[in-house]
């Protein structure tokens, strides 16, 4: 369920930064390329994570 609030979120924002940026760089507005890059962004942002939280423990496990 984390994740599904992560994706949504990032969604609802990453539409209200392109609306944003769109309007002060003078352009319009492109809803499926500002759902795309957000899309994009969530997994990224969801899966780095995840993976810095694997590398931290096996780390542990060396220094121990």
């Amino acid at each position: 369920m984390r994740y599904v609030a992560v994706i949504f979120w990032a969604i609802v924002l990453g539409q209200v930064a392109g609306f944003i940026g769109g309007a002060l760089n003078q352009q319009t507005y492109n809803f499926q390329m500002t759902l795309i890059v957000s899309i994009i962004f969530a997994v990224i942002f969801t899966i780095i994570p995840l993976m810095l939280k694997d590398n931290s423990k096996d780390s542990q496990k060396k220094d121990a």
